[in-house]
């Protein structure tokens, strides 16, 4: 795996930010310390051509401005909080509400921050130290993801959260995956490996249900066309299947699985995108990008029936991410 450095730009503070490169023969990612996003994941087809598979864009005001969490990583906590609000040990704690009277993805979350980073022959390392009442969450929580290239050309994200103090934690990475990056993703092939999903209520919120996929339009559990119907969903994931997904672009020859040891996974194709303008130029719209997230169960500390998202203090949560290609 080689890699390179490269001055990015400076945010609205005057601090700099960079783009880091990890490299091989078929797979170029490019990560900033800016948010930890992943602004380009390039990727050789069977014929040798390389394409930039995921959505984003060409600078860093883009992306400090952005409110599609292009390839940002999400924490503290990905996904939904009902009411913005959390209860521990008997206590409760009020966090950022960003959606309504709700918590997204941790408020003014792990995307908007600068993490530091090292690098060297086999790991990208990102770290970040999320201090006591960040948006609200208790506990001084340090954040360490190790991005590698591996030899059956995957990309590996390995996470390592660990919090002074009990706390709730779920990370994920937001790509929004196009093959082509032209044209819309409603005649992907997708395969969820899950029998069940969660579903929600008129604010994206869980029921607190886990109930099958049979006759919805979230059954995935066989190759299936994404279409048109709006999708943002998370699944239970179902620990007998290899990958928790799969997405073919039948006009690209390249297919991506997904390994995790993540409980869920939010599938979410692009309904909201709305117009912007993107990398190369190229203007986005509705469903012009797919997201796969493995997370913890969206609002799952209200529920005692969802896997316990709870980070106890003194313990590491370890979870995996890993984008695998052919």
């Amino acid at each position: 795996m080689d890699i390179s450095v490269q001055h990015w730009g400076y945010l609205p503070d005057k601090t700099p930010a960079h783009l880091i490169t990890i490299y091989n023969n078929n797979i170029r990612l490019t990560v900033s310390d800016y948010g930890a996003i992943f602004q380009s994941m390039l990727v050789k087809d069977r014929s040798g051509i390389a394409h930039d598979i995921i959505l984003g864009y060409d600078d860093l005001i883009s992306y400090y401005n952005d409110k599609q969490n292009f390839g940002g990583t999400m924490g503290r906590y990905a996904n939904r909080i009902a009411g913005a609000r959390i209860t521990l040990d008997g206590r409760e704690w009020m966090l950022t509400a960003n959606e309504g009277s709700n918590m997204l993805h941790g408020g003014r979350g792990f995307n908007k921050c600068m993490w530091e980073y090292s690098a060297d022959s086999d790991y990208l390392t990102l770290s970040l130290r999320s201090p006591h009442l960040d948006n609200g969450f208790p506990g001084n929580l340090t954040v360490t993801q190790r991005i590698s290239l591996t030899d059956h050309n995957s990309i590996l994200v390995e996470y390592d959260a660990y919090s002074d103090m009990d706390t709730v934690c779920s990370l994920t990475n937001h790509s929004y995956f196009n093959f082509s990056g032209v044209k819309n993703v409603a005649g992907y092939t997708v395969t969820i490996g899950a029998d069940s999903y969660t579903p929600v209520d008129s604010h994206c919120i869980p029921t607190g249900k886990i109930v099958p996929v049979d006759g919805t339009v979230y059954d995935f559990r066989t190759p299936k066309c994404v279409g048109f119907d709006y999708i943002d969903v998370n699944y239970a994931l179902s620990p007998d299947k290899e990958f928790a997904a799969t997405v073919t672009d039948p006009d690209v020859d390249i297919s991506m699985s997904i390994r995790t040891d993540f409980p869920g996974l939010q599938l979410y194709n692009g309904n909201y995108i709305g117009d912007c303008i993107g990398k190369y130029g190229r203007k986005y719209n509705d469903q012009h990008g797919i997201c796969f997230e493995p997370q913890n169960f969206p609002d799952a500390m209200h529920h005692n029936n969802f896997p316990s998202p709870v980070l106890h203090a003194g313990e590491h949560m370890l979870r995996y991410i890993e984008y695998c290609f052919n």
